[in-house]
């Protein structure tokens, strides 16, 4: 199904119709996703950021909601170490696909997976910690419903990983005029956006409408009941996953860019304009 045009989009809201939506356009690409994405040099930086935040917080035993497992790469790595994960998606076929890994690698015993969208599956605890990589809630209407389910779900003391796509990015505001194309700089200030699924393959013509919020807005459901441990910038003084034909073609360029970030993505300002943000949130 190829949707170039916002005015076929649903609306962005916390309906069967929009949720409907979304998992078919992930069900369409999900026999493709791992080889688009997981090789995203960008993304995977992403992933590899993620997943050390979540090693760091969560201890062998606990019990873990995935929300957005995709094709369960990030479930299975949790599950290597000794967590036990409720991976759960949207998308049934990335939730198939999900299942088939877990049975291969033979950690069934490790990880459930379930279909169901992100305010539903907080409603399934009680949980020891919580982790989403790859912006997923930025597709999800519902943030405060999410936020307030993983409030009642998740143990005193625990820990969420998560994170959001940016309105502000400090490298796109600087490259896009540069490049002779200013609206793009500040195309995502506005309300939702309509953004394809992948950059290539079968999700390149399948759009969703997307809420980019800044790192205030994205943690303002959060602020009751859990502490910020950690805000970290991604993609600040680097170019963003979109533009991984830059980096590649640029890469000597890059790599040095990109040591520097990981030292200063911590630091207050840089740590609010990466194209994506990780945050450490802990539960009162």
């Amino acid at each position: 199904m190829a949707l170039t045009k916002k005015a076929h989009l649903p609306g962005f809201g916390p309906t069967a119709g929009y949720y409907e939506y979304i998992a078919r356009g992930y069900d369409s690409v999900a026999d493709t996703y791992d080889e688009v994405e997981g090789q995203n040099e960008i993304s995977e930086r992403v992933r590899r950021h993620s997943l050390d935040a979540a090693f760091r917080r969560f201890l062998p035993g606990e019990r873990i909601l995935e929300l957005g497992c995709g094709t369960g790469r990030d479930a299975i790595s949790l599950a290597r170490q000794g967590i036990r994960v409720m991976a759960t998606d949207v998308s049934p076929a990335m939730v198939k696909g999900t299942r088939e890994r877990v049975r291969d690698a033979h950690l069934g015993d490790l990880v459930t997976v379930e279909c169901l969208n992100a305010s539903a599956a907080a409603a399934k605890g009680p949980f020891d910690g919580a982790y989403s990589n790859g912006a997923v809630l930025n597709l999800e209407p519902d943030l405060a419903g999410v936020a307030n389910g993983l409030r009642q779900a998740l143990v005193p003391g625990s820990f969420v990983v998560l994170t959001g796509a940016n309105r502000l990015s400090l490298f796109e505001m600087l490259f896009y005029p540069i490049a002779l194309r200013p609206r793009k700089a500040f195309r995502k200030l506005g309300n939702e956006i309509p953004i394809p699924l992948s950059r290539e393959g079968k999700g390149r013509t399948y759009v969703v409408p997307t809420r980019f919020l800044t790192p205030n807005e994205f943690l303002s459901p959060f602020r009751s009941g859990f502490v910020l441990r950690l805000q970290r910038g991604i993609q600040v003084i680097t170019p963003p996953w979109n533009l991984v034909n830059l980096v590649r073609l640029f890469e000597p360029a890059v790599l040095p860019l990109v040591s520097i970030e990981d030292r200063i993505g911590t630091l207050p300002g840089f740590r609010d304009l990466g194209a994506i943000y990780l945050t450490v949130l802990q539960r009162n």
